[in-house]
C-alpha cells in the first residue's frame, strides 16, 4: 500500500501517503538502566528502534466486482492481507503472525505511515467512549516519561486516530481487539499484534511469555476530514461486535425470536449493547435492556429518542422499570434528581443524551407462537426435575 485516497473529501487533501510495514523490538533482558526485564505484564525493548521484519513478498493477488486484495508474506512467520471493498469507506489489513521464532524476545508491531502532519499528537479511545489526546513523551500530568518507547505506549481498545490540524484530514485505525499503540513521530502510528518474551518479568506468574502461538487479527484504516468522527464511531461498533457465526449439524428448530425491530432504532448512533431474556412468567417475557448513544458531544454528539414498545418485534410492551447501570438496583436509588434526569422522556419514548448509557427491565407480551414454543421449554426443564 502506497497511499488512500478519500473522494468524499472534495479539494481538501483527498490523498495521502500511507504505506505499512512489520517490524520488532528486541525484548529487554535487563540492563544498566533498569534490572526489568519485558515480560508477560511489562513492555521494555532492549533499545528505542525497531527493526524491520524482512522484505513482503507478492504472493496473490484477486480482484472482483466486491473487492480487491494483495495477499503479501513476511518471512516464514507473517502473512498479510490488504483488501479494499467495492462500497465501504475504509481499507482492511488482516494480518497472520506467529509462531514467533524463539532465538531471543521479541515485540512485533504492524506501523502505518503517513504524509499528515500531526505535531508530536495523538489520540486513543477510552475503553471504547471518549478520545484523549497524547502527547509524545509527556504523561498525562505533563511530566516527560522516562522510557522513550514504551514510555509513549498507551491502551488502544477500539481506535486510535492521527490529525492533521492543518488540512483537517485524519487516519483513524479501528481494532478488533485491545491492543498498544502509540505514535513515535510525526504521521506514523504503530499497534503490537504479537509478543515472545523469554525472561520472567517479576510481576506474579513466574514464568516468561514463551509461546508457539499464532495470532490473526484486522484493522480498518479510515480516511477522512476530522467532522466525520461521528462515522468512525458507526465504523467502531461495526469491527467490534461482529455476528458470531455458528455452525450446526442437525437442522435446528425454529427458536423463539428476540431480534429487536430496526424500526425502533433507527438512529445508527444508538447501540443496543445488551439485550438478554431474564424471566418468563408463562405469560410475559422480561428482558435486560440496555441501550447506549455512542456519539460525544465534542464529536457532534446530540440527544436521541428511542421508543421502548417497538424495541423487539411482535412483542407488546406492558411495564418498563429504569435501573443503575449494572441492573441491580432501581434508577431512584443511582440518580439524585429524577426530574431533570428523566425530564425529555414520554412515556415508554426515552432520550439518550450524548454517551449515555441506559438500563431497562421491561416486560413484553409475547406473540402466540413464541408463548407456545416458550411453555414446552418450561414444561421440559420441569419434567427432567421431576424425575429426581
Amino acid at each position: 500500500m502506497k497511499s488512500v485516497t478519500n473522494r468524499l473529501s472534495g479539494k481538501y487533501g483527498a490523498t495521502d501517503k500511507v504505506t505499512q510495514k512489520f517490524l520488532e523490538y528486541r525484548s529487554n533482558t535487563g540492563d544498566s538502566v533498569s534490572k526489568q526485564a519485558s515480560g508477560a505484564h511489562i513492555f521494555r525493548p532492549a533499545n528505542n528502534k525497531a527493526e524491520e521484519i524482512g522484505t513482503p513478498v507478492l504472493t496473490n493477488y484477486l480482484s472482483n466486482d466486491q473487492f480487491t486484495e494483495i495477499w503479501q508474506t513476511y518471512g516464514d512467520w507473517i502473512n498479510l492481507v490488504t483488501r479494499v471493498y467495492v462500497d465501504k469507506p475504509y481499507i482492511e489489513v488482516e494480518w497472520v503472525v506467529g509462531p514467533l521464532p524463539s532465538d531471543h524476545g521479541r515485540e512485533v508491531i504492524l506501523r502505518y505511515e503517513t504524509s499528515l502532519s500531526t505535531n508530536q499528537k495523538f489520540y486513543t479511545d477510552s475503553n471504547g467512549r471518549e478520545m484523549i489526546q497524547r502527547r509524545l513523551n509527556k504523561e498525562q500530568d505533563g511530566d516527560e516519561v522516562t522510557e522513550p518507547v514504551s514510555g509513549n505506549y498507551y491502551p488502544v481498545t477500539t481506535r486510535i486516530v492521527l490529525l492533521d490540524e492543518m488540512t483537517g484530514m485524519q487516519l483513524t485505525v479501528l481494532t478488533d481487539r485491545a491492543q498498544g499503540g502509540t505514535s513515535l513521530a510525526d504521521g506514523q502510528v504503530e499497534l503490537m499484534v504479537h509478543r515472545r518474551t523469554l525472561e520472567d518479568d517479576n510481576r506474579g506468574i513466574n514464568e516468561a511469555l514463551d509461546d508457539d502461538l499464532v495470532v490473526k487479527g484486522r484493522h480498518w484504516l479510515y480516511y477522512s476530514r476530522f467532522d466525520s468522527m461521528s462515522e468512525n464511531r458507526v465504523l467502531g461498533q461495526e469491527m467490534f461486535y461482529k455476528p458470531t457465526v455458528a455452525i450446526a449439524l442437525d437442522e435446528l428448530t425454529e427458536q423463539p425470536s428476540q431480534s429487536y425491530s430496526d424500526k425502533a432504532v433507527e438512529n445508527e448512533y444508538i447501540n443496543v449493547a445488551t439485550i438478554i431474556n431474564v424471566d418468563y412468567s408463562g405469560d410475559v417475557f422480561t428482558y435486560l435492556l440496555r441501550l447506549e448513544n455512542i456519539v460525544p458531544k465534542m464529536e457532534g454528539g446530540k440527544s436521541i429518542t428511542v421508543d421502548l414498545d417497538r424495541i423487539l418485534k411482535g412483542k407488546t410492551l406492558v411495564e418498563c422499570e429504569e435501573k443503575g447501570l449494572a441492573g441491580d438496583r432501581p434508577i431512584e436509588n443511582v440518580v439524585d434528581d429524577m426530574d431533570k434526569y428523566t425530564m425529555y422522556d414520554e412515556g415508554y419514548v426515552i432520550t439518550l443524551q450524548p454517551l449515555q448509557i441506559r438500563t431497562f427491565f421491561a416486560t413484553y407480551k409475547p406473540r402466540t407462537e413464541e408463548k407456545g414454543v416458550a411453555d414446552m421449554i418450561n414444561n421440559l426443564i420441569s419434567a427432567v426435575f421431576k424425575e429426581f
